[in-house]
Protein backbone atom coordinates (compact mmCIF):
# COMPACT_ATOMS: atom_id res chain seq x y z
CA UNK A 1 0.00 0.00 0.00
CA UNK A 2 1.41 2.94 -1.15
CA UNK A 3 5.17 2.96 -0.83
CA UNK A 4 5.10 0.16 2.08
CA UNK A 5 5.46 -3.75 1.38
CA UNK A 6 4.36 -5.37 4.64
CA UNK A 7 2.94 -8.58 6.03
CA UNK A 8 0.19 -9.03 8.39
CA UNK A 9 1.06 -11.75 10.64
CA UNK A 10 -0.08 -13.72 13.83
CA UNK A 11 2.10 -13.96 17.12
CA UNK A 12 1.75 -15.52 20.44
CA UNK A 13 1.24 -12.28 23.07
CA UNK A 14 4.29 -14.24 24.65
CA UNK A 15 6.33 -13.52 21.60
CA UNK A 16 4.90 -10.06 21.29
CA UNK A 17 6.31 -9.76 24.46
CA UNK A 18 9.66 -10.75 23.98
CA UNK A 19 10.40 -9.45 20.44
CA UNK A 20 8.47 -6.16 20.08
CA UNK A 21 10.44 -2.84 21.93
CA UNK A 22 9.32 0.17 22.74
CA UNK A 23 9.00 3.52 19.89
CA UNK A 24 12.42 4.64 19.85
CA UNK A 25 14.12 3.97 16.71
CA UNK A 26 12.20 6.86 14.69
CA UNK A 27 14.36 9.49 16.43
CA UNK A 28 18.58 9.35 16.65
CA UNK A 29 18.81 12.17 19.23
CA UNK A 30 18.75 9.96 22.84
CA UNK A 31 16.50 13.18 24.02
CA UNK A 32 13.65 12.59 21.48
CA UNK A 33 13.59 9.20 22.03
CA UNK A 34 13.17 9.42 26.05
CA UNK A 35 10.84 11.96 25.50
CA UNK A 36 8.59 9.90 23.02
CA UNK A 37 8.54 7.19 25.64
CA UNK A 38 7.35 9.54 28.46
CA UNK A 39 4.63 9.80 26.33
CA UNK A 40 3.38 6.93 27.04
CA UNK A 41 0.65 6.16 30.15
CA UNK A 42 1.15 3.97 32.54
CA UNK A 43 -2.65 3.57 33.81
CA UNK A 44 -3.24 3.17 30.31
CA UNK A 45 -1.43 0.25 30.37
CA UNK A 46 -2.47 -1.28 33.56
CA UNK A 47 -5.90 -0.68 32.04
CA UNK A 48 -5.03 -3.42 29.01
CA UNK A 49 -3.37 -5.45 31.32
CA UNK A 50 -6.65 -5.81 33.29
CA UNK A 51 -8.44 -6.06 30.35
CA UNK A 52 -6.71 -9.16 29.02
CA UNK A 53 -6.35 -11.04 32.07
CA UNK A 54 -10.34 -10.39 33.54
CA UNK A 55 -12.57 -9.96 30.45
CA UNK A 56 -12.75 -12.78 28.60
CA UNK A 57 -13.92 -10.60 25.34
CA UNK A 58 -10.87 -8.46 24.81
CA UNK A 59 -10.07 -8.04 21.50
CA UNK A 60 -7.17 -5.87 19.91
CA UNK A 61 -6.43 -4.57 16.41
CA UNK A 62 -3.67 -5.31 14.87
CA UNK A 63 -0.59 -3.81 15.84
CA UNK A 64 2.23 -2.41 13.23
CA UNK A 65 5.80 -2.57 14.11
CA UNK A 66 8.94 -1.41 12.24
CA UNK A 67 11.87 -4.41 11.89
CA UNK A 68 15.41 -3.98 10.73
CA UNK A 69 18.33 -5.73 11.46
CA UNK A 70 19.04 -9.62 11.45
CA UNK A 71 17.93 -11.87 8.40
CA UNK A 72 14.10 -12.33 8.40
CA UNK A 73 12.99 -14.94 6.05
CA UNK A 74 9.67 -15.76 3.92
CA UNK A 75 8.70 -19.20 3.15
CA UNK A 76 5.72 -19.18 0.67
CA UNK A 77 2.99 -21.27 1.09
CA UNK A 78 1.55 -23.30 -2.11
CA UNK A 79 -2.30 -23.56 -2.57
CA UNK A 80 -3.27 -26.54 -4.53
CA UNK A 81 -6.48 -27.74 -5.94
CA UNK A 82 -9.08 -28.74 -3.81
CA UNK A 83 -10.48 -32.46 -3.99
CA UNK A 84 -13.96 -31.32 -3.74
CA UNK A 85 -13.83 -27.73 -4.94
CA UNK A 86 -11.08 -27.89 -7.56
CA UNK A 87 -8.77 -25.64 -8.60
CA UNK A 88 -8.77 -22.15 -6.39
CA UNK A 89 -7.63 -20.23 -9.82
CA UNK A 90 -5.75 -17.72 -8.31
CA UNK A 91 -3.75 -14.71 -9.69
CA UNK A 92 -0.10 -14.61 -8.96
CA UNK A 93 -0.28 -11.63 -5.91
CA UNK A 94 -2.37 -14.16 -4.33
CA UNK A 95 -0.47 -17.08 -4.79
CA UNK A 96 2.67 -15.84 -2.66
CA UNK A 97 0.44 -14.17 -0.22
CA UNK A 98 0.48 -16.89 1.89
CA UNK A 99 3.63 -18.10 4.19
CA UNK A 100 5.91 -18.32 7.11
CA UNK A 101 8.05 -15.63 8.13
CA UNK A 102 10.86 -16.46 10.19
CA UNK A 103 13.05 -14.31 12.48
CA UNK A 104 16.27 -15.44 13.59
CA UNK A 105 16.69 -13.96 16.50
CA UNK A 106 18.98 -10.49 15.99
CA UNK A 107 16.23 -8.74 14.22
CA UNK A 108 15.47 -5.57 15.87
CA UNK A 109 10.79 -5.25 16.58
CA UNK A 110 9.71 -2.22 17.42
CA UNK A 111 6.03 -0.86 17.58
CA UNK A 112 5.38 2.10 15.46
CA UNK A 113 1.67 1.85 16.01
CA UNK A 114 -0.19 0.01 19.29
CA UNK A 115 2.68 1.01 21.80
CA UNK A 116 0.42 0.58 24.94
CA UNK A 117 -1.50 -2.54 23.74
CA UNK A 118 2.30 -4.33 23.14
CA UNK A 119 3.16 -2.77 27.16
CA UNK A 120 0.12 -3.88 28.21
CA UNK A 121 0.63 -7.21 26.24
CA UNK A 122 3.57 -7.31 28.30
CA UNK A 123 1.92 -6.10 31.56
CA UNK A 124 -0.39 -9.12 31.01
CA UNK A 125 2.28 -11.63 30.70
CA UNK A 126 4.32 -10.97 33.40
CA UNK A 127 1.06 -11.63 35.86
CA UNK A 128 -0.22 -14.43 34.71
CA UNK A 129 0.62 -17.48 31.99
CA UNK A 130 -2.79 -18.17 30.83
CA UNK A 131 -2.48 -15.54 28.03
CA UNK A 132 0.90 -16.40 26.68
CA UNK A 133 -0.20 -18.21 23.58
CA UNK A 134 -3.42 -16.33 22.60
CA UNK A 135 -2.49 -14.91 19.45
CA UNK A 136 -2.49 -11.22 17.94
CA UNK A 137 -2.31 -9.99 14.46
CA UNK A 138 1.07 -8.24 14.07
CA UNK A 139 1.93 -6.32 11.11
CA UNK A 140 5.35 -6.31 9.85
CA UNK A 141 6.88 -3.25 7.97
CA UNK A 142 10.79 -2.61 7.00
CA UNK A 143 12.32 -0.06 8.68
CA UNK A 144 16.15 1.41 8.17
CA UNK A 145 17.95 3.45 10.91
CA UNK A 146 19.46 5.56 8.32
CA UNK A 147 17.99 9.18 8.42
CA UNK A 148 16.17 8.80 5.51
CA UNK A 149 14.84 5.35 6.87
CA UNK A 150 13.79 7.12 10.44
CA UNK A 151 12.14 9.85 8.40
CA UNK A 152 10.08 7.58 6.11
CA UNK A 153 9.02 5.60 9.66
CA UNK A 154 8.56 8.71 11.20
CA UNK A 155 6.21 9.62 8.78
CA UNK A 156 4.32 6.22 8.91
CA UNK A 157 4.20 6.93 12.83
CA UNK A 158 2.23 10.05 12.03
CA UNK A 159 0.11 9.01 9.58
CA UNK A 160 -1.25 6.04 11.50
CA UNK A 161 -1.63 8.29 14.70
CA UNK A 162 -3.08 11.13 12.97
CA UNK A 163 -5.82 9.21 11.01
CA UNK A 164 -6.45 7.31 14.62
CA UNK A 165 -10.21 8.97 16.42
CA UNK A 166 -11.15 8.10 20.02
CA UNK A 167 -14.31 6.32 20.22
CA UNK A 168 -17.12 9.38 20.12
CA UNK A 169 -18.96 9.85 23.27
CA UNK A 170 -22.18 8.85 20.87
CA UNK A 171 -20.11 5.07 20.01
CA UNK A 172 -19.81 4.78 23.62
CA UNK A 173 -23.63 5.08 24.43
CA UNK A 174 -24.94 3.29 21.33
CA UNK A 175 -22.30 0.34 21.98
CA UNK A 176 -20.66 0.13 24.85
CA UNK A 177 -21.19 -2.81 27.18
CA UNK A 178 -18.83 -2.16 30.02
CA UNK A 179 -19.40 1.43 30.77
CA UNK A 180 -22.29 0.85 33.20
CA UNK A 181 -23.75 4.36 32.73
CA UNK A 182 -24.21 3.66 28.61
CA UNK A 183 -25.96 -0.06 29.11
CA UNK A 184 -28.61 1.88 31.74
CA UNK A 185 -28.97 4.84 29.17
CA UNK A 186 -29.80 1.97 26.84
CA UNK A 187 -31.88 0.62 28.82
CA UNK A 188 -34.01 3.40 29.70
CA UNK A 189 -34.86 4.39 25.95
CA UNK A 190 -35.66 0.66 25.41
CA UNK A 191 -37.96 -0.07 28.87
CA UNK A 192 -38.58 3.00 30.28
CA UNK A 193 -42.06 4.37 28.77
CA UNK A 194 -41.71 7.72 29.72
CA UNK A 195 -38.57 8.06 27.81
CA UNK A 196 -39.35 5.45 25.01
CA UNK A 197 -39.77 6.89 21.07
CA UNK A 198 -40.09 10.53 20.52
CA UNK A 199 -39.57 11.60 23.83
CA UNK A 200 -35.42 11.30 23.84
CA UNK A 201 -33.84 12.92 20.53
CA UNK A 202 -31.53 10.64 18.77
CA UNK A 203 -28.99 13.50 18.38
CA UNK A 204 -24.92 13.23 17.94
CA UNK A 205 -25.03 16.37 19.98
CA UNK A 206 -26.17 16.51 23.75
CA UNK A 207 -27.91 20.07 23.35
CA UNK A 208 -31.08 19.79 21.89
CA UNK A 209 -31.51 20.46 18.17
CA UNK A 210 -33.99 23.38 18.00
CA UNK A 211 -36.01 22.68 15.11
CA UNK A 212 -36.64 19.16 18.21
CA UNK A 213 -40.24 20.01 19.28
CA UNK A 214 -41.02 16.64 21.20
CA UNK A 215 -38.21 15.29 22.74
CA UNK A 216 -37.89 16.26 26.63
CA UNK A 217 -33.69 15.54 26.15
CA UNK A 218 -30.86 13.94 24.12
CA UNK A 219 -29.44 10.74 23.88
CA UNK A 220 -26.10 12.01 25.05
CA UNK A 221 -27.99 14.55 27.39
CA UNK A 222 -29.51 11.58 29.27
CA UNK A 223 -25.82 9.66 29.69
CA UNK A 224 -24.58 12.67 31.34
CA UNK A 225 -27.94 12.21 33.83
CA UNK A 226 -27.67 9.15 34.91
CA UNK A 227 -23.79 9.86 35.62
CA UNK A 228 -24.93 12.42 37.75
CA UNK A 229 -28.26 11.06 39.05
CA UNK A 230 -26.00 7.71 40.26
CA UNK A 231 -24.13 7.54 42.97
CA UNK A 232 -20.80 5.74 41.03
CA UNK A 233 -21.00 9.08 39.04
CA UNK A 234 -20.14 10.75 42.65
CA UNK A 235 -16.48 8.85 42.13
CA UNK A 236 -12.61 10.64 42.02
CA UNK A 237 -12.37 11.07 38.48
CA UNK A 238 -9.28 7.84 38.70
CA UNK A 239 -11.99 5.78 40.13
CA UNK A 240 -14.83 6.65 37.81
CA UNK A 241 -12.63 5.73 34.86
CA UNK A 242 -12.17 2.34 36.21
CA UNK A 243 -15.30 1.77 36.63
CA UNK A 244 -16.56 2.97 33.14
CA UNK A 245 -14.07 0.54 31.43
CA UNK A 246 -15.19 -3.00 33.69
CA UNK A 247 -19.02 -4.15 33.46
CA UNK A 248 -20.32 -4.32 36.84
CA UNK A 249 -22.12 -6.70 37.97
CA UNK A 250 -26.66 -7.16 37.26
CA UNK A 251 -26.77 -6.06 40.34
CA UNK A 252 -25.32 -2.74 40.28
CA UNK A 253 -26.95 -1.78 36.96
CA UNK A 254 -29.99 -2.85 38.53
CA UNK A 255 -29.33 -0.29 41.28
CA UNK A 256 -28.58 2.70 38.43
CA UNK A 257 -31.18 1.81 36.40
CA UNK A 258 -33.47 2.40 39.91
CA UNK A 259 -32.13 5.39 40.58
CA UNK A 260 -32.87 6.72 37.66
CA UNK A 261 -36.71 5.51 37.53
CA UNK A 262 -36.82 7.18 40.99
CA UNK A 263 -35.54 10.48 39.21
CA UNK A 264 -37.87 10.27 36.62
CA UNK A 265 -40.50 9.61 38.58
CA UNK A 266 -40.07 12.07 40.94
CA UNK A 267 -39.66 14.53 38.38
CA UNK A 268 -43.18 13.46 37.08
CA UNK A 269 -44.71 13.84 40.26
CA UNK A 270 -43.09 17.62 41.35
CA UNK A 271 -42.43 19.00 37.98
CA UNK A 272 -45.91 19.54 35.70
CA UNK A 273 -44.02 20.28 32.76
CA UNK A 274 -42.33 17.38 32.59
CA UNK A 275 -45.23 15.38 33.28
CA UNK A 276 -46.97 16.93 30.05
CA UNK A 277 -44.27 15.89 28.04
CA UNK A 278 -43.43 12.26 28.86
CA UNK A 279 -47.28 11.88 28.92
CA UNK A 280 -47.63 13.28 25.12
CA UNK A 281 -48.26 10.01 23.14
CA UNK A 282 -48.10 11.91 20.06
CA UNK A 283 -45.93 14.35 18.25
CA UNK A 284 -47.62 17.03 18.85
CA UNK A 285 -44.82 20.08 19.61
CA UNK A 286 -45.55 19.46 23.47
CA UNK A 287 -42.17 20.69 24.27
CA UNK A 288 -42.44 23.73 22.23
CA UNK A 289 -44.12 25.28 25.50
CA UNK A 290 -41.29 24.69 27.54
CA UNK A 291 -38.45 25.13 25.35
CA UNK A 292 -38.64 28.34 23.02
CA UNK A 293 -36.07 30.53 21.23
CA UNK A 294 -36.14 33.23 24.28
CA UNK A 295 -35.52 30.48 27.06
CA UNK A 296 -37.92 27.79 28.71
CA UNK A 297 -37.71 25.88 31.35
CA UNK A 298 -34.36 24.62 32.49
CA UNK A 299 -35.57 21.03 32.97
CA UNK A 300 -35.96 21.08 29.19
CA UNK A 301 -32.38 21.63 28.05
CA UNK A 302 -29.68 19.23 28.45
CA UNK A 303 -27.31 21.55 30.40
CA UNK A 304 -30.20 22.80 33.03
CA UNK A 305 -30.71 19.20 33.45
CA UNK A 306 -27.18 17.81 34.33
CA UNK A 307 -27.19 21.42 36.75
CA UNK A 308 -30.20 19.55 38.77
CA UNK A 309 -29.47 16.05 38.59
CA UNK A 310 -26.24 17.21 39.81
CA UNK A 311 -27.65 19.49 43.17
CA UNK A 312 -30.00 16.41 43.58
CA UNK A 313 -26.72 13.51 43.74
CA UNK A 314 -25.60 16.46 46.33
CA UNK A 315 -28.58 16.14 48.62
CA UNK A 316 -28.73 12.50 48.35
CA UNK A 317 -25.98 11.64 49.75
CA UNK A 318 -26.12 14.26 52.33
CA UNK A 319 -29.30 12.23 53.33
CA UNK A 320 -32.31 13.15 51.39
CA UNK A 321 -34.13 10.88 49.31
CA UNK A 322 -34.19 10.75 44.90
CA UNK A 323 -37.96 12.01 45.76
CA UNK A 324 -37.47 14.40 48.77
CA UNK A 325 -34.00 16.33 46.88
CA UNK A 326 -36.49 16.51 43.21
CA UNK A 327 -39.40 18.19 45.54
CA UNK A 328 -37.15 20.46 47.04
CA UNK A 329 -35.26 21.65 44.11
CA UNK A 330 -38.39 21.70 41.82
CA UNK A 331 -40.07 24.36 44.46
CA UNK A 332 -37.65 26.83 42.73
CA UNK A 333 -37.99 29.09 39.56
CA UNK A 334 -36.80 26.93 36.78
CA UNK A 335 -37.30 29.94 34.01
CA UNK A 336 -34.47 30.02 32.36
CA UNK A 337 -34.83 33.79 31.15
CA UNK A 338 -35.43 34.91 34.61
CA UNK A 339 -32.95 35.55 37.39
CA UNK A 340 -30.85 33.53 38.70
CA UNK A 341 -30.23 31.90 35.78
CA UNK A 342 -29.13 34.53 33.01
CA UNK A 343 -25.76 34.76 32.52
CA UNK A 344 -25.57 31.53 33.90
CA UNK A 345 -27.04 29.14 32.28
CA UNK A 346 -28.81 31.43 29.60
CA UNK A 347 -27.26 33.80 27.58
CA UNK A 348 -30.06 36.44 26.62
CA UNK A 349 -28.35 38.40 24.24
CA UNK A 350 -27.66 35.71 21.59
CA UNK A 351 -30.79 33.35 23.16
CA UNK A 352 -28.64 30.31 23.75
CA UNK A 353 -27.52 28.48 26.64
CA UNK A 354 -24.47 28.40 28.34
CA UNK A 355 -23.41 24.59 28.59
CA UNK A 356 -19.82 25.11 30.10
CA UNK A 357 -18.40 22.82 32.72
CA UNK A 358 -17.91 25.95 35.39
CA UNK A 359 -21.36 27.17 34.30
CA UNK A 360 -22.86 23.84 35.00
CA UNK A 361 -21.82 24.09 38.16
CA UNK A 362 -22.39 27.15 39.14
CA UNK A 363 -26.18 26.18 38.74
CA UNK A 364 -26.05 23.46 40.66
CA UNK A 365 -24.71 25.49 43.30
CA UNK A 366 -26.76 27.78 43.37
CA UNK A 367 -30.17 25.43 43.30
CA UNK A 368 -27.93 23.85 46.04
CA UNK A 369 -27.66 27.64 48.33
CA UNK A 370 -30.87 27.90 47.82
CA UNK A 371 -32.04 24.71 49.67
CA UNK A 372 -29.67 25.99 52.53
CA UNK A 373 -27.24 22.65 51.62
CA UNK A 374 -23.89 23.11 53.62
CA UNK A 375 -22.22 21.33 50.70
CA UNK A 376 -21.60 24.81 49.48
CA UNK A 377 -20.27 27.93 50.42
CA UNK A 378 -22.36 31.10 50.32
CA UNK A 379 -20.10 33.62 49.68
CA UNK A 380 -17.98 31.69 47.12
CA UNK A 381 -21.45 30.63 45.29
CA UNK A 382 -22.18 34.40 45.42
CA UNK A 383 -19.00 35.39 44.19
CA UNK A 384 -18.91 33.16 41.49
CA UNK A 385 -22.58 34.23 40.90
CA UNK A 386 -21.50 38.13 40.95
CA UNK A 387 -18.41 37.72 38.54
CA UNK A 388 -20.67 36.26 35.67
CA UNK A 389 -23.13 38.38 35.64
CA UNK A 390 -21.28 41.25 35.77
CA UNK A 391 -21.88 42.38 39.44
CA UNK A 392 -25.53 41.18 40.35
CA UNK A 393 -26.57 39.96 43.44
CA UNK A 394 -27.64 36.66 43.79
CA UNK A 395 -31.37 36.79 45.60
CA UNK A 396 -33.05 34.13 47.29
CA UNK A 397 -36.12 33.49 45.18
CA UNK A 398 -40.10 33.25 46.36
CA UNK A 399 -40.40 29.51 46.73
CA UNK A 400 -43.32 28.30 44.68
CA UNK A 401 -45.75 24.84 46.21
CA UNK A 402 -44.78 21.87 44.43
CA UNK A 403 -47.48 20.59 42.26
CA UNK A 404 -48.18 16.83 42.54
CA UNK A 405 -50.04 14.71 39.61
Amino acid sequence: MGVWRYYVTLMSLEDVARWVQRTDQIHSNEQLRTWIQRKLQERRIEEIADCIIKRPQHFFNAIVVGIFGGDPEWFPLNVGDSPVLGAPGLGDASKAALGLLRLQGNEKVFAIDGQHRVEGIKAAVGRSADCRTELQAVIFVGHSPSPEGRERTRRLFSVLNRQAKPVSKGEIVALDEDDAFAVVTRDLVEKYEPLTEHRVAFSTQTPMPSSNLDAVTTILGLYDLVQAVSEFGRQKPKDLKSFMASRPSDAVLKQIYDEQIMFWDSLQKYVPAIKAAVSSRSRDGVCSKYRYPGGGHLLFRPAGQKAFARAVRVLVDTGDSIEHAVQKLARFPLMLEEPPWVDVLWDSRSNVMITKTASVKLASDILLLFCGSRHVDSGDVRGRYSKVTDGRLLRLPTLTPNARR
